[in-house]
């Protein structure tokens, strides 16, 4: 699985940065949800970590909220050479969600913008323990993903002679596996989908908190 995205992502990166160059996509609610996790990143000088950063759109959006120093990974080259010449401040990394290139404790937030939608409920469980373990305590971590159940298939993805196979998730399923690997829920959130999208979308907002006894706060 992760070299077939490596690859797919590879072949769709330069495309991916042309059809997507900024956050015209993003309905008014999910900026609104980034902007939330920004508010919550606690001081220090560890980087903010876009988890999944693809063509790295959403770093300028993060570094507009007084985020730095940013970081970025990925599980593509293609799509972090985009990243770099977008962000060419911020540290940017080849490197899956389920490995995250920092110490423990080594990051003040995590946002992972429609970065699981390739992963069942088990592999975000290694994801979800992965970010507890390189954020501070209180750190936020901010999920999207398209929302519902099964799968959903997209052939010739971005015009390209590849096949994109992805994961629905309820957000309060996403939110029960993040309570069980230590964090506490501020929020979760579905919206309908916009014109433009085929599924609704799902928004997760928590904080690293290994005391959490699973309540929303």
């Amino acid at each position: 699985m992760t070299d077939s995205l490596r690859s797919l992502y590879d072949a769709v990166a330069d495309t991916y940065a042309r059809v997507l160059p900024d956050l015209r996509a993003e309905a008014p609610s999910d900026l609104e949800l980034i902007d939330r996790f920004g508010s919550m990143v606690p001081g220090g000088k560890s980087p903010v970590l876009d988890a999944g950063c693809g063509t790295g759109r959403m770093l300028p959006r993060l570094a507009s909220l007084g985020l730095r120093p940013l970081a970025g990974v990925d599980l593509s080259p293609a799509m972090v050479a985009h990243a770099r010449q977008r962000a060419p401040e911020a540290r940017i990394d080849v490197a899956p969600l389920s490995a995250l290139p920092f110490p423990d404790a080594g990051v003040r937030g995590i946002l992972c913008w429609y970065a699981i939608i390739h992963s069942t409920t088990d592999e975000i469980a290694v994801v979800a323990k992965e970010a507890a373990r390189v954020l501070v305590d209180g750190g936020p971590l901010l999920l999207a993903f398209q929302a519902g159940t099964g799968d959903r298939v997209v052939p010739r993805a971005y015009g390209h002679d590849v096949t994109l196979r992805a994961v629905l998730h309820e957000p309060d399923d996403v939110a029960a596996t993040l309570e069980g690997a230590g964090f506490a829920i501020v929020t979760t959130a579905r919206r309908d989908a916009l014109p433009q999208e085929k599924h609704a979308q799902g928004f997760v907002l928590a904080r690293h908190d290994p005391t959490a006894t699973g309540s929303a706060l």
